[in-house]
């Protein structure tokens, strides 16, 4: 058993969307020890993605943290997100500025902060496409080359897709990658 606690955050088309993924390679993380906690960080609104106020957003994820942290057995030392899209730019940003988060991985992400404004130094890791026209690579790219310039310790993985969303083999192998940085970030060597 692994120890390790992950949330698993949502893109922009919500958790309903993302669910079907998310249960299927959550599940597996789940059979392989990790503790599994799925937030929904947008409110009730219909158009929530559109309507909802954008620091709503990163509250949800922190008081997510803090929910997640209060559980028995759960300890900040073992703590990681994974977010897709939207849910990696939060990931990164709430763990680098506010959470005891150790380690995120943002699929199709990047982020937002400025450096001054990095104060915790998490492993990360981000998953981009090559070819991606939500995200570009230059996002991803230059997010990494400022979390390391804070000393916040980034790895890139490049998958050569040319698209946002991920088939389900794609799937598979980021969900692989995750578990393996996941294991090397946050499960302590016996």
């Amino acid at each position: 058993m692994s120890g390790a606690t992950l949330l698993l955050l949502h893109g922009a088309g919500g958790l309903v969307a993302d669910l079907p993924v998310f249960v299927e390679h959550g599940r597996r993380l789940a059979e392989l020890g990790y503790r599994i906690v799925m937030p929904d960080y947008f409110s009730d609104a219909r158009d929530a993605a559109q309507s909802d106020e954008l620091g709503w957003w990163p509250r949800a994820v922190v008081d997510a943290t803090d929910w997640t942290l209060a559980l028995p057995g759960v300890h900040a030392s073992c703590l990681g997100a994974m977010g897709y899209s939207r849910g990696g730019y939060l990931a990164a940003e709430v763990a680098v500025q506010q959470t005891p988060i150790r380690a995120v991985v943002g699929v199709a992400s990047a982020g937002n902060v400025r450096q001054r404004e990095i104060v915790r130094r998490p492993s990360v890791m981000l998953i981009h496409a090559a070819g991606d026209p939500v995200i570009p690579p230059r996002r991803t790219k230059r997010w990494a080359r400022i979390l390391g310039e804070q000393g916040v310790p980034v790895e890139i993985v490049v998958l050569n897709v040319r698209r946002h969303h991920f088939r389900p083999g794609e799937w598979t192998d980021i969900f692989e990658r995750a578990d393996g940085f996941f294991r090397r970030t946050l499960i302590p060597e016996v």
